[in-house]
């Protein structure tokens, strides 16, 4: 009696199992399924590894926002939140972020970013919730990491690249840095090989269209002592009306061959960023640092017509959003050059991130080191500041950054 067909392809079957097993375990017979069935425990302990608390760190001296996430494997991952809505911050995440986290698999850091950020969508869906959210998810996924033994890039979906330009940025604070320290701190950023810096002029939208404007004097001086091969960025911080703004930026590429013009108008007028845009076409027109997540930047893309994106990874809600916010980008063929304007935890998750990306711009922020910033650079072992104008991707697992534990210890005894 011949075999039926269905009978023949369960022999078939079972036989290619067999063959798949003996290409795995090689010549050594039946020993080598007991020693892979002994390995099955320990694949199953990381597979169940639960989050058991997570808390903020506020660290005065340091200006810094640090989240703690602990798992019952003793593996601790570490974030960062932005620094401004300290307080906030700590409070969201200690009081109403944490609850949806802990106990729940380390692994599912998507569902679980859903659960912070809808749960709690009432405390603010456009700015501080995404903000705190960034904390824990970035804590997240290095947890998850060190966990694997694996650097975050890998996890993410592997790079694209193993480094990404740096330009440095100075702070001006609406001319309350002379034009000599800006200019200072521009030709030290050059001597540590930067071939961009950016000037921020931190205007606010409360000061709008400022008189007189001093960006001009900062432009001059920096474009005169850097000579013409350094980029000049410019970075309006939201200060200017369109029309205001038009007529500034045709003036700074005409004169000084300004190239970058970052966030000339309101985040909050996607009307007039247009208008900028259209009329600015040889001028890269920057924004994105004030949006947290992906329904901001779709609006800043579709109704701003923005070029280039600059979300900030401890703002966008971490990984997590962030990579949300990239695929959308690809979407309308936008590159994202990452705002980043801390030293550690947020540099390595902004290289992390802009490695793995298809479409970024050619730069990445890099702060001008302040004592502050300085002091946030102690608390680790490992030290992710560019190298000849370049950041590199971390290697090690997780961010790749470890915590100094008596420098911690010291930091949160202040």
């Amino acid at each position: 009696m011949r075999p039926s067909s269905a009978s023949s392809r369960r022999r078939f079957f079972r036989e290619s199992a067999l063959w798949g097993a003996a290409a795995v375990f090689g010549a050594a017979g039946a020993a080598a399924p007991k020693a892979a069935a002994s390995a099955l425990p320990a694949l199953s302990s990381v597979a169940g590894v639960k989050i058991t608390r997570i808390r903020c760190h506020i660290l005065q001296q340091q200006a810094m926002a640090l989240v703690e996430l602990e798992t019952d494997a003793g593996v601790t991952g570490w974030g960062e939140c932005a620094w401004d809505g300290r307080a906030v911050m700590k409070r969201m995440i200690d009081d109403f972020l944490a609850k949806e986290c802990v106990g729940q698999s380390i692994h599912d850091v998507r569902r679980l970013w859903d659960w912070m950020f809808y749960e709690n969508h009432d405390l603010g869906p456009g700015g501080a919730l995404p903000n705190a959210i960034a904390g824990i998810d970035i804590a997240l996924w290095d947890a998850k990491g060190r966990l694997l033994g694996l650097p975050v890039w890998q996890l993410l979906g592997g790079r694209y690249r193993d480094k990404v330009e740096a330009y440095g940025s100075i702070q001006v604070r609406r001319g309350r840095v002379s034009v000599e320290d800006c200019v200072r701190s521009c030709q030290e950023a050059v001597q540590l090989g930067y071939k961009a810096v950016k000037i921020r002029m931190q205007i606010r939208e409360h000061f709008l269209n400022l008189e007189p404007d001093p960006t001009f004097a900062y432009v001059a001086a920096a474009r005169k002592a850097l000579g013409d091969d350094i980029v000049i960025m410019v970075d309006a911080n939201n200060g200017y009306s369109a029309a205001r703004a038009i007529q500034t930026g045709l003036k700074l590429y005409e004169n000084w061959n300004v190239t970058y013009f970052e966030d000339p108008v309101s985040d909050q007028n996607n009307a007039e960023m247009a208008q900028v845009v259209d009329a600015l076409q040889r001028v890269n027109i920057v924004a994105g640092e004030k949006c947290y997540t992906r329904w901001q930047i779709r609006d800043l893309i579709v109704q701003g017509r923005v070029g280039m994106l600059n979300p900030d990874v401890i703002k966008a809600g971490g990984f997590t959003e962030l990579d949300r916010i990239h695929h959308l980008a690809t979407c309308f063929q936008k590159p994202i050059q990452l705002h980043n304007s801390r030293p550690t935890i947020s540099t390595a998750a902004s290289v992390h991130a802009m490695a793995t990306y298809s479409q970024v711009g050619r730069f990445i922020e890099y702060p001008h080191l302040t004592p502050e910033l300085e002091a946030q650079i102690r608390l680790f072992r490992q030290d992710v500041r560019p190298r000849d104008g370049w950041l590199h991707l971390p290697t090690g697992p997780g961010l790749g950054l470890e915590p100094d534990p008596a420098a911690l210890r010291a930091a949160l005894a202040e």
